[in-house]
């Protein structure tokens, strides 16, 4: 089978980028191993807000656009995040942000696909690359441009002899059931080691879950969810297991007629996990940059320059502020200590991809 560009993953990078190359005049399959597309759900959900968006990456451009997300997919709406320290003091920060039902979001950004002309494959893997034919289980692909959307542990990556995160965070996630506050709620110290706890609230339910350094904790998640779970007195179902890079985005994302997007090319927030928005800035800017090349007006390290133009410096500042809290996060009081001196004020900045001292 020929295509002009194939993609490996259905989620919001993989869809994101095919609805911004494909055409009448190119061919672009988009596979996933996957039964259904968006399912099973394995993040929290939540999406910022254009404007806060626009402050954690200014260089960004026609975000209303990218993001114009239906009333059916947003589940929940909120103005404030809470950062809760180990001893229970809650810093509040205004942010606001919408939970989405990630199962049907992710179908549409599908279908804005299909609709330029994308072709969509469910059930269908990557597995290797062959003197650059793709093989897969629907046979071999023969592609112009291979793009790999599936995730931090990408096969994609790995036959493309590229380098994927260094570092991923082990997460659990679940859906409660109830009434929640309007607040986004993270929680910081032993309970979830080096990372935090969550409660992110939509229509009578909250999706509820915890990552780990795994440097600091090498034993099961499922131990620390359920006592996260008890100490709320919730239970959780539609359980899922995941990881999240924490390494900033990896050094190199393009070789040869491969590139990489989203958790793949490690384009991550590293001081709160959010994937999506740059999941999605991220494949725009390379849908764009395929069809230009295409075209033979662009090689493929315009995308590469252009993400690290675009999303460069708030992720290294991002990724700089993860670094620092690994030297507070070992312990309750240290992680304690540190909340209490950056204040309301600073640990804002950190949820916004800026530093959270002005002077460093």
């Amino acid at each position: 089978m020929e295509v002009d560009v194939l993609i490996v993953g259905a989620g919001p990078a993989g869809a994101t980028t095919a609805r911004y190359c494909a055409s009448k005049d190119t061919r672009v399959l988009l596979i996933d191993r996957r039964k259904e597309i968006g399912y099973p759900v394995q993040c929290g959900e939540f999406l910022p807000a254009a404007k806060e968006m626009y402050s954690m990456f200014p260089r960004t451009a026609d975000l209303e656009e990218l993001f114009k997300i239906d009333d059916e997919h947003i589940k929940g709406v909120s103005e404030f995040i809470d950062l809760i320290s180990p001893r229970g003091r809650r810093y509040r920060c205004e942010f606001e942000g919408m939970t989405l039902d990630r199962r049907q979001f992710d179908k549409h950004l599908v279908k804005l696909a299909a609709e330029r002309g994308a072709e969509v494959r469910t059930e269908t893997a990557f597995l290797s690359m062959k003197d650059g034919v793709a093989q897969t289980t629907m046979g071999d692909i023969s592609a112009k441009v291979v793009v790999g959307a599936d995730g931090p542990k990408s096969r994609t990556a790995r036959a493309a002899g590229l380098r994927g995160p260094d570092l991923c965070y082990p997460a659990i996630t679940g859906q409660a059931e109830g009434d929640f506050e309007p607040v986004v709620k993270m929680y910081f110290g032993g309970l979830a080691p080096g990372g935090y706890a969550w409660i992110i609230p939509k229509k009578d339910a909250a999706n509820v879950g915890l990552g780990v350094n795994p440097r600091l904790y090498k034993g099961p998640l499922k131990g620390l969810f359920d006592r996260f779970l008890a100490s709320h007195l919730l239970s959780a179902k539609d359980v899922t297991m995941g990881f999240v890079p924490q390494s900033g985005p990896v050094s190199r994302s393009v070789a040869g007629k491969v590139m990489l997007v989203g958790d793949a090319a490690g384009q991550v927030m590293a001081t709160n996990g959010g994937g999506i928005p740059l999941a999605m800035i991220a494949g725009r800017i390379a849908g764009r940059t395929i069809r230009e090349h295409l075209k033979g007006d662009a090689s493929l390290e315009k995308y590469e320059s252009e993400c690290r133009e675009i999303l460069g410096k708030p992720l290294a500042a991002s990724l700089w502020t993860r670094r620092l809290s690994d030297v507070f996060f070992p312990s309750d009081s240290r992680t304690e200590f540190a909340m209490t001196v950056l204040r309301r004020r600073g640990l804002s900045r950190a949820i916004r991809c800026s530093r959270v001292f002005y002077l460093f």
